[in-house]
């Protein structure tokens, strides 16, 4: 014989099981189409991949992730996805104009002049004027990297940079960040033709401080060497853009991670899934500063650490 309390356990079991089974088959057969979000990579090299680990990370809606060589022999089937993130430029722009004009298209991972060639390639396309595209820059804006440059050389007056056919479109944009930090601004174009060292040597030594931009018409491997020569050789600082540049004997450079682009990307994916709107394309979010122990006591020169000039960046933007 069962008691009262056995006979009353097996009642509750039998009127529990029924709706309990129903909410499980219901969550089992969510349809695919809720899987909101199709990240596409460039390519499935490091960087994109850790970019692609660090946005699924973030999101707040159903995700898959793929390469754009994959989503090119499913031609570029995108059924079942509102929102597509591309991951790098070679994805973006191959997306661009072959997927739904409706569908809303985040560009992740590229760096800003890339975006606006893209925009002006595409000029008058549906989706710049429905408002469908946006991105997240990999470079840094020029305000940040002057303010950096203050940060480390309080008493310098005169910044120095080399430009090539694509920076020297934003020759205005410098002059305006540099005045804003109280810096004159000199600058010389490189062409793949000129002497690096007859262009570089007689700028450098008349800058109290040296910014290396991320041209690659500029910044080949042969100029990178020969402008971290010279700065050492003349011993004025070099601002570099990469964490690698100094590693190599840059003294300080700000810069974004993979991972850092990753969750911005995903922060505004999410908040157009909040509130409906594409936000604007934007620098990154966030960043840190390396420093170069080794090349600042070559200088002779007592910079604050990494932690602290990144938190006074950081401080100087809000």
């Amino acid at each position: 014989m069962l008691n009262k309390r056995q006979q009353l356990k097996q009642r509750l079991r039998r009127w529990l099981y029924p709706p309990v089974l129903l909410l499980v088959s219901f969550t089992l057969s969510i349809p695919s189409a809720l899987a909101d979000c199709l990240i596409v990579l460039s390519r499935a090299s490091d960087s994109y991949q850790q970019t692609a680990t660090a946005l699924a990370a973030h999101l707040k809606t159903p995700y898959k992730i793929t390469t754009i060589d994959a989503l090119t022999a499913e031609n570029f089937n995108t059924n079942g996805y509102q929102q597509i993130v591309a991951v790098g430029s070679h994805a973006g722009d191959l997306l661009f104009d072959n997927i739904p004009q409706h569908k809303n298209l985040f560009i992740s991972f590229l760096p800003r002049q890339t975006y606006e060639a893209l925009l002006q390639k595409y000029e008058g396309h549906t989706r710049i004027r429905a408002g469908k595209v946006t991105a997240v820059f990999l470079d840094q804006p020029y305000n940040r990297q002057l303010a950096l440059a203050r940060l480390i050389a309080p008493e310098a007056k005169v910044i120095a940079t080399a430009l090539g056919p694509n920076s020297q479109k934003d020759l205005a944009l410098l002059n305006e960040a540099a005045t804003a930090q109280g810096f004159t601004l000199n600058h010389t174009t490189l062409k793949e033709t000129d002497n690096p060292i007859h262009k570089l040597q007689p700028l450098i030594r008349e800058a109290d401080i040296f910014l290396a931009l991320p041209d690659k018409s500029v910044f080949t491997r042969t100029t990178a060497k020969w402008i971290l020569y010279i700065s050492f050789r003349q011993r004025i600082p070099l601002l570099g853009f990469s964490k690698k540049y100094v590693e190599a004997g840059a003294l300080a450079a700000v810069h974004s991670t993979p991972e850092d682009i990753g969750q911005q990307t995903a922060e505004l994916v999410n908040r157009f899934l909040h509130n409906q709107t594409l936000p604007a394309a934007s620098y990154p979010t966030y960043f840190s500063v390396t420093t170069n122990d080794t090349a600042a006591n070559s200088l002779r020169l007592d910079i604050p650490s990494p932690q602290r000039l990144t938190q006074e960046l950081m401080e100087l933007e809000r």
